[in-house]
């Protein structure tokens, strides 16, 4: 083999090495997961005592206490508290009605069913007098 096809085989070998790297820089970047959490009464991405060799979203078996969130990707602890997201309260700052009255002040969401309820509960006598 003479020195001229020795070069030339590396100039090619070269050519296929950059076409490859040119490839890589071009493929669309993966999207990374974006991890949007209930803040204020935080939700957890995975409840404690997840085991990331079997469970997943589908066969993960609820306890009484951890609950899969409908509003985020997350879990809440539902211990009567950590069902409400405080939906007026930063970093949230929404406002919404209640479900059942109509009010729009002091609204909390719950996490569970996605429902908008007053944080007070519904006030019968607020409304008899109105």
């Amino acid at each position: 083999m003479n020195i001229i096809t020795m070069n030339e085989d590396k100039i090619n070998k070269l050519d296929v090495e950059n076409a490859n790297i040119t490839h890589q820089v071009i493929e669309e970047p993966k999207q990374i997961e974006e991890l949007n959490l209930c803040e204020n009464m935080d939700c957890e991405r995975y409840p404690p005592g997840w085991d990331f060799e079997e469970d997943t979203e589908e066969n993960y078996e609820y306890g009484q206490q951890w609950v899969k969130c409908s509003l985020c990707v997350g879990y809440f602890n539902d211990d009567g508290l950590g069902d409400i997201l405080f939906i007026e309260e930063k970093p949230n700052n929404k406002s919404a009605q209640c479900d059942l009255c109509g009010k729009d002040n002091d609204i909390v969401q719950m996490k569970g069913t996605g429902q908008f309820l007053c944080g007070n509960a519904c006030d019968e006598e607020e409304e008899e007098e109105d």
